[in-house]
């Protein structure tokens, strides 16, 4: 439940949750509801920004939590400052506490000993909010690390996170369309770039020298960003699959799934390449033929209404006629595409 008043000038919301576990049914629901309010995505720099990437603890914003925060602020090339914190997330486990399971550990190199005495999201809220203030906010995949923030924002201080970010996945898949990967780590491979991964603070540098990198070849090669600010949707039944990695065991596979809102991982048209090698088939919109919808963020979607894209009511209509249909979150699609990311 959200109650909504001013407060200076930040707009302030108090959101209020129940402190038991939700089920899958009452998870996909809050995501629907959900939407966030985020700056606008931009495709140009200032000569102030803050370079930015989180740890957590798996993929959802909803559920997971946030394990390490990085920051560098920069002007022009120059490094000014940095802000930099563990993260203690709630704890699990019956025997003994733990505050990252086996996998995060190998990942990221982030041990429950250098959890134990690090401050939780609340003790470190007011000062990264006022330390990102208004600044443009530099990342790669950028909108996972923001969704964290704004919803941890919104619980500890009832602010939403609105800065307006630059994404630097999104400027090399313009800048280099015929890799096949843009993960930091291909860049990271690609422009030669040297430095540790899955720790917050190098993420946060080599992030910073691929968005030189990438903008010294724009300027190389005469790229025009201009014609990416408004482009045009890409005719999903136009993929095909390959069909040496289909795998009929799969849900997917011989399915027709459909998208809507913005996944977090992946841009919708990669997204579907995985479902068409999978063996599935990919559509642009809900028909009589769908068989999962997929939902990714609704954030500032100009056809969500009631928290549901027009897409979501027409699979709702279809499923109360007796259609075959499955709503699937986005962290339940990824479960269910993990094998093919191997």
């Amino acid at each position: 439940m959200f109650n909504i008043f001013k407060k200076k000038d930040k707009v302030v919301i108090s959101l209020t949750s129940s402190p038991k576990e939700p089920k899958e049914s009452e998870k996909l629901e809050e995501s629907k509801k959900y939407i966030r309010h985020k700056g606008i995505s931009l495709l140009s720099l200032p000569d102030n920004y803050i370079v930015l990437d989180l740890e957590t603890t798996g993929y959802n914003p909803h559920f997971d939590e946030i394990i390490e925060v990085a920051c560098i602020r920069y002007s022009g090339s120059e490094k000014i400052d940095l802000f930099h914190s563990y993260v203690q997330p709630t704890p699990y486990g019956d025997d003994s506490i733990h505050y990252v399971d086996d996998f995060i550990t190998k990942l990221t190199g982030i041990t429950d000993d250098m959890l134990v005495t690090a401050p939780k999201f609340k003790d470190i809220a007011n000062e990264l909010y006022d330390y990102l203030g208004d600044s443009v906010i530099v990342g790669h995949n950028v909108n996972f690390d923001i969704n964290f923030l704004y919803d941890n924002f919104l619980k500890c201080l009832g602010c939403e996170f609105k800065n307006d970010y630059l994404d630097t996945m999104r400027l090399s898949r313009i800048a280099l369309p015929d890799l096949p990967h843009h993960r930091l780590k291909d860049l990271k491979e690609y422009f030669s770039i040297d430095g540790v991964q899955h720790r917050a603070l190098n993420d946060c540098q080599i992030t910073h020298t691929v968005l030189s990198k990438l903008l010294d070849y724009i300027q190389e090669n005469n790229v025009d960003l201009e014609r990416y600010l408004h482009p045009k949707r890409f005719d999903l039944t136009s993929l095909t699959g390959d069909v040496t990695l289909n795998d009929p065991s799969n849900p997917l596979y011989g399915k027709h799934c459909v998208f809507t809102g913005k996944l977090q991982r992946f841009v919708r048209k990669d997204a579907a390449q995985i479902v068409c090698n999978i063996g599935g088939f990919c559509d642009n919109n809900v028909t009589k033929k769908t068989n999962f919808l997929i939902i990714g963020g609704l954030d500032d979607i100009p056809l969500v209404k009631d928290g549901k894209s027009t897409k979501m009511k027409k699979a709702e209509k279809l499923i109360l006629d007796g259609q075959d249909l499955k709503i699937l979150s986005e962290s339940t699609f990824y479960d269910l595409i993990e094998d093919s990311l191997n």
